[in-house]
């Protein structure tokens, strides 16, 4: 969809962390918790009541794989996994967060504070964590 953040989004190399026929999955440029990655449908849907019953089937296991992906790429000790759909939804193209979570880290607010990467370079290193741990399932880009 035309005038769409994530339809017209052009991202860098070191940024993906995953990307399919139907999807691509990305680190989020401003993060609750470095590491903190969105999982997009390539075709625009606006929320989760819009997508076709068999997309979301696919979504939800790319979905778990991506999340264990996070968890077993960063070290976490969990994941927080959220999905805005009209309230509270910043862009208007479905997607889900996938966030690492440490045992004891404080999240004020719900979705704040963000946080910014010190460099690409630092982008670059815990994408290439996640790509590493999909690639020892074969559910690599």
């Amino acid at each position: 969809m035309k005038g769409c953040v994530f339809c017209d989004i052009e991202k860098d190399k070191e940024e993906i962390v995953f990307e399919d026929r139907d999807f691509i999955s990305f680190l989020d440029n401003l993060p609750i918790f470095k590491g903190h990655t969105l999982l997009v449908p390539k075709v625009h849907y606006e929320t989760i009541f819009d997508v076709p019953d068999e997309l979301l089937e696919k979504m939800s296991l790319v979905l778990k794989k991506l999340s264990i992906a996070v968890k077993g790429g960063l070290g976490c000790d969990g994941i927080l996994i959220i999905n805005n759909n009209i309230i509270s939804q910043s862009v208007p193209h479905l997607h889900v967060h996938i966030v690492p979570r440490k045992k004891g880290e404080i999240l004020k607010g719900f979705m704040w504070p963000r946080h910014k990467y010190d460099s690409v370079g630092e982008m670059e290193t815990y994408a290439r964590s996640i790509r590493k741990e999909l690639e020892k399932t074969g559910s690599s880009r």
